[in-house]
């Protein structure tokens, strides 16, 4: 039951907190996202915010794959549909807990460098990240950013929300130096994917102007804009 979406900051320098509300805000995903899942009643129980029906199904789920003995993946995705409701819920002890277990399965299952740990490793730092737990949110958010470059390579759609989480960790902190970069890799990514006039990247042209505004000057910054109002029309 991956929800998605990016949890509400805790905490963030004062210095990072209006870049990144403006970049959480216009993230979207640059290629169309794949269909749920059939989780049964579950995604429907949470989707229409029944939050306690959700959880005693994803539970009784867990514990049917933990008695099938299904193998890794299975059981790891049955911990983290648990562990996606509790993050939703702010509920972070027991996220963590349940997205620890996952990841510990599938390291001893599958190995650290395999692509299906860049889900439950995106997913962890995002417990931290929620906490204001940079530290600890960083390194997880670097790890699946390389497993998910070895396999797609650094401009490929799947890389860009892992470059998108570690983004956003190093704005949150006002790592400028550290998140140019990401952000521009992010932006050039989308444009790839979308085409360089669609226009869901008016926002994501005007979140970087409004980046390089506070870090770079002007100059580099008004060209973004125009092509951000180009797009619009106006």
């Amino acid at each position: 039951m991956d929800h998605g979406g990016v949890m509400r900051m805790t905490r963030s320098t004062d210095g990072g907190s209006s870049l990144l509300r403006r970049w959480l805000r216009a993230a979207r995903p640059v290629s169309p996202a794949p269909a749920p899942p059939p989780y049964d009643e579950s995604l429907t129980a949470y989707h229409e915010g029944r939050y306690g029906d959700a959880e005693k199904l994803l539970a009784a789920a867990l514990k049917r794959a933990e008695r099938q003995a299904a193998g890794a993946p299975a059981l790891a995705r049955a911990l983290s549909n648990l562990a996606d409701l509790y993050r939703t819920q702010a509920r972070w002890e027991e996220a963590e807990t349940f997205y620890q277990r996952a990841l510990d399965l599938e390291e001893a299952q599958l190995g650290r460098d395999h692509p299906s740990l860049v889900r439950t490793l995106n997913s962890l730092a995002l417990v931290y990240r929620g906490q204001g737990l940079y530290d600890r949110a960083e390194p997880l958010c670097q790890r699946a950013l390389e497993i998910v470059e070895r396999v797609h390579g650094a401009g490929h759609p799947n890389t860009a929300p892992v470059v998108g989480n570690l983004l956003t960790v190093y704005l949150a902190q006002g790592r400028y130096g550290d998140a140019g970069p990401l952000f521009r890799r992010s932006v050039a990514i989308k444009e790839r994917v979308l085409g360089p006039k669609h226009p869901a990247l008016a926002g994501s042209f005007s979140n970087y102007a409004a980046f390089l505004r506070k870090t770079r000057g002007d100059a580099e910054a008004a060209a973004w804009e125009a092509r951000a109002r180009a797009i619009r029309g106006e």
